[in-house]
């Protein structure tokens, strides 16, 4: 009886201790845990122990995520591919080739790439400068061939549709054919500011996403110019904004629907930090602004990202090329290499992050792969470019870049429909996506030189982890009730 009594007591004592817990709002553990993968300097994609999810509120955490917040939706992530990479690749055998591809495109074990770039005639990172049609004042395009594209290009996009059979492409050029432009010239000059030129080119766009789908690619954008506002010593040419308006609405956009193109049409590339100049300008007019239905940004054009998103919310956002070298602010640096470091890595990191808290919908790199020099074809510098992945030509190693790892701690984990998820408050180094299934990703990077310890808060639950110096982290919170 007294053993029967005590029991009633101490049963009763747990559940006045519960609900004092729960009045006062202290943390109860739940059987739920978010799996953890981490890279260091020493030690890429690690699988950490599973950090424990607790429910309740443990005071104001460093990082709060609001999970009825969404922002825009992602498309996904992939890079360019250019004759050079294709070179690289070529020195390694054939299952070293393949095992390269499948760690960059494999959706289930690789980086999961599902959207890629392809140069409409040469690029910096061609082999020799060309165009699809160098025969002069040929209006029809009788002479227009895709025939280089047959020795590097479709093997390289072939070769990855292997492991990615519904990768999605898309063209951008460099330079028109040279008759096409005020200079004769494969470099700089401006693109000639003539009805006849325009309908020309308007149909070498066309002829060039038709010839490509004929080949099983699936090409489905195409834009006008990579960065107008630019003239090198590589393949380049100057467009106006004026001159963008007029030939997107006037000649490609009416000539695409009437040949039945079926590829949507980039406003593009933009490297521009005045949004008044290219975006605004056309998507400004009705009629353009029905033809464009994605607008890329690179480099500088972060700058006009978050006004494009405001003001055309309808439109799809690409950031299409990463930045590609950080030689230009490391001291001390080899004005002959590549500089393929963590800090390049880091550098790459914050870039993502920036361009999808401003509104992007997707992310690219550069050069996916190169060789050990990764220099480009300028004429007065060849400078050495960095790359998601090198090929050593001389000892057939090939290296993954911290870049690499950067990029797949999102590229891996975020999928195409998940949507960017506001965070209300904490570290400028941490970023948020809802997938699809209910999955919440948080990608975070500590670039301090000791470990730190952080805590989030996801609404009515709270995580806490320590992650190690210089690091990135991407932690998987499942659904939760």
């Amino acid at each position: 009886m007294i053993q029967k009594i005590s029991s009633i007591i101490i049963t009763a004592i747990l559940l006045f201790s519960l609900a004092a817990c729960a009045e006062k709002n202290e943390l109860v553990e739940q059987p739920v845990a978010a799996s953890w993968k981490v890279s260091t300097q020493s030690e890429q994609w690690q699988d950490m122990e599973a950090i424990t999810i607790l429910k309740g509120q443990g005071g104001r955490a460093d990082i709060e995520i609001d999970l009825a917040s969404l922002n825009q939706e992602i498309d996904g992530f992939g890079g360019a591919f250019n004759e050079k990479g294709w070179v690289a690749l070529s020195v390694l055998t054939t299952q070293q080739r393949d095992a390269v591809l499948e760690e960059l495109f494999d959706p289930k074990d690789g980086a999961r790439f599902n959207i890629c770039r392809v140069p409409i005639g040469a690029s910096d990172y061609a082999i020799s400068r060309y165009t699809h049609d160098e025969t002069k004042n040929d209006f029809e395009m009788k002479n227009f061939s895709i025939e280089r594209d047959r020795t590097y290009l479709l093997p390289y996009i072939k070769a990855a549709m292997r492991y990615r059979p519904d990768l999605k492409v898309w063209g951008s050029v460099w330079t028109p054919p040279t008759w096409m432009k005020t200079n004769g010239a494969f470099d700089g000059g401006n693109m000639k500011d003539d009805p006849k030129i325009y309908e020309a080119f308007a149909l070498y766009l066309a002829r060039f996403a038709e010839e490509y789908q004929k080949e099983g690619v699936n090409l489905y954008a195409v834009a006008v110019q990579n960065e107008p506002l630019i003239e090198t010593k590589y393949p380049s040419c100057l467009w106006t904004p004026r001159q963008f308006l007029v030939f997107i609405r006037d000649y490609m956009g009416p000539l695409f629907k009437a040949r039945n193109v079926n590829a949507e049409i980039m406003l593009g590339t933009v490297q521009d930090r005045d949004f008044r100049k290219f975006p605004l300008t056309v998507l400004n007019d009705p009629e353009a602004n029905k033809i464009v239905s994605i607008v890329g940004f690179q480099w500088e054009g972060l700058n006009s990202v978050d006004q494009t998103r405001e003001r055309y919310p309808d439109k799809r956002l690409m950031q299409t090329e990463t930045e590609c070298g950080n030689w230009h602010w490391k001291p001390g640096f080899d004005p002959d290499k590549p500089q393929n470091d963590w800090a390049y890595g880091s550098y790459t990191w914050k870039k993502i992050k920036a361009f999808f808290d401003e509104g992007v919908n997707s992310y690219l790199l550069w050069n996916i792969v190169l060789d050990e020099e990764g220099k480009s074809i300028d004429s007065e510098r060849p400078w050495p470019q960095n790359a998601a992945i090198v090929v050593d030509k001389n000892t057939k190693q090939v290296i993954y870049t911290p870049m690499f790892f950067a990029f797949k701690h999102f590229s891996y984990f975020v999928e195409p429909g998940a949507h960017h998820v506001s965070i209300i408050h904490g570290w400028d180094n941490a970023i948020a996506f809802l997938n699809p299934g209910g999955e919440l990703v948080i990608v975070v990077e500590n670039d301090a030189s000791s470990p730190s310890t952080v805590s989030i808060n996801l609404g009515d639950y709270w995580l806490k982890v320590t992650l190690p110096k210089m690091s990135w982290s991407t932690i998987i919170v499942p659904p939760l009730q």
